[in-house]
């Protein structure tokens, strides 16, 4: 069985998976860590999106990650190193099947340009319900067309995603310093 490109609606009980993955990676990296987010898809309230949980840890030294692999195996992730994204240090769990991914962890130091990035999708995503549709039509889209093929359904949202970005970025660009961004209380 390959692993699927599956969009479902979104599940209530993301959130609480998160904590779930909080408190084991806090059990494992303790005080290294020095923040948590849950990020991706799974994090936007009302989004649809694979049941994957990401979470991002920030650490002061992204070197001194690579200690922790045994203990990461040990609590049932798989190292991957920095798969593709330099100063990322990523991990896998998967689910029971053994193909599809329950979580993913990415360790950054805060300065990671991905940091800010994925930050900033996300919380763009939850105060505009255009840009919110937009993702979820072609997150929905590519899942059903290449459902069996991972890079192909990531390839499919970059153009998405790209104009999202460049959208999110004028709008915090325009906003005070010290601004409070109200985000909608539902979708």
């Amino acid at each position: 069985m390959a692993r699927e490109m599956n969009v479902v609606a979104y599940d209530p009980n993301w959130p609480a998976l998160y904590n779930q993955e909080k408190a084991a990676l806090e059990d494992v990296l303790g005080e290294l860590m020095i923040g948590i987010q849950h990020f991706g898809s799974t994090a936007i309230p009302g989004m649809s999106a694979k049941p994957t949980i990401d979470v991002m840890v920030l650490v002061q030294e992204i070197k001194a990650v690579d200690t922790y692999d045994e203990a990461m195996i040990q609590a049932g992730y798989e190292p991957r190193g920095e798969a593709k994204i330099p100063g990322r240090r990523f991990f896998r769990r998967f689910e029971a099947d053994g193909e599809n991914h329950a979580a993913h962890i990415h360790v950054y130091e805060p300065d990671n340009a991905h940091v800010k990035r994925e930050l900033m999708f996300r919380d763009y995503l939850m105060i505009d319900n255009e840009a919110f549709r937009q993702y979820e039509h072609m997150k929905l889209e590519a899942s059903e067309r290449f459902r069996f093929s991972p890079k192909e359904y990531t390839d499919a949202k970059t153009e998405c995603i790209t104009e999202i970005m460049a959208k999110a970025r004028e709008f915090y660009q325009a906003q005070p310093v010290g601004a409070a961004i109200c985000r909608p209380q539902s979708l």
